[in-house]
């Protein structure tokens, strides 16, 4: 499967209250009501929660503040992806989605990519998280002196294992890693709708709930963002990217 990012910036004009409200209970039914159309087999929403949290996870990496939310979409394969966009009544249903989310999502400074999903670790057997379950996600930017492929590959290969050497202490219970693909199709997606540059990625945590972190992640000190931030700063922009709590709301699954 392949998964569509979409980083969501909150027009000015419409308040924090009313975007959630309206991208949870009205536009995330009108997508469940494209699904056919569109040929998605899964959408989530992953709604910022406002905790003191947010800010220790950004000050010491020196990360852009928090965005309003992530939509996630799931497609069986590229192909499918390309075929519901090519596709007139996908085609259609697109235009109508466009339009809808124009009345609360800041277009021009939103960003949309697909990935490809990494799991490194689930600890959960199989099983849905229950509604207190938090998840930290992070947003990555490469280095701008590394490419795209070297950046996935210490992410993956190095990043990885040392985040999972860490989750029991740190109580996680599940890590993904999501690594950008088909640039192509990212570029034409922006351009076409006046969208900022897709991201290389992103990282997403799951905790079962924010009193399970207490006071640590496993080693993180406060004055740099510890060793994984250290590690981090091997293939990160810290100065483009974002890491910040949110809490999904599954909107349809049908995969």
């Amino acid at each position: 499967m392949i998964k569509l990012v979409y980083v969501l910036e909150r027009r000015a004009d419409v308040t924090p209250k009313d975007f959630h409200d309206y991208w949870l209970n009205a536009h995330g039914p009108k997508v469940r009501g494209h699904a056919k159309a569109i040929r998605a087999r899964r959408y989530v929403q992953s709604h910022l929660i406002d905790t003191p949290a947010n800010e220790g996870l950004r000050a010491p990496r020196g990360m852009l503040p928090p965005v309003p939310g992530i939509t996630e979409v799931w497609w069986d394969s590229q192909e499918d992806f390309q075929a519901a966009m090519a596709d007139p009544a996908g085609a259609e249903a697109l235009a109508d989605l466009a339009a809808d989310e124009a009345t609360f999502i800041d277009i021009g400074k939103s960003q949309i990519f697909l990935t490809r999903e990494y799991p490194i670790f689930d600890f959960t057997g199989g099983r849905k998280f229950g509604p207190d379950a938090v998840k930290c996600t992070y947003l990555l930017a490469r280095r701008a002196d590394l490419t795209v492929e070297a950046c996935h590959e210490t992410w993956l290969t190095d990043h990885g294992p040392l985040v999972a050497s860490f989750a029991r202490a740190s109580r996680m219970a599940r890590y993904v890693q999501s690594h950008t693909i088909a640039p192509e199709i990212n570029q034409g997606m922006a351009a076409g709708r006046g969208l900022a540059e897709p991201l290389d990625g992103i990282t997403e945590v799951w905790f079962r709930s924010m009193d399970v972190l207490g006071g640590g992640g496993g080693g993180e000190a406060p004055s740099n963002g510890g060793p994984l931030a250290e590690d981090e700063r091997r293939f990160v922009e810290m100065s483009r990217s974002r890491c910040f709590f949110t809490r999904e709301h599954e909107i349809f699954d049908y995969a």
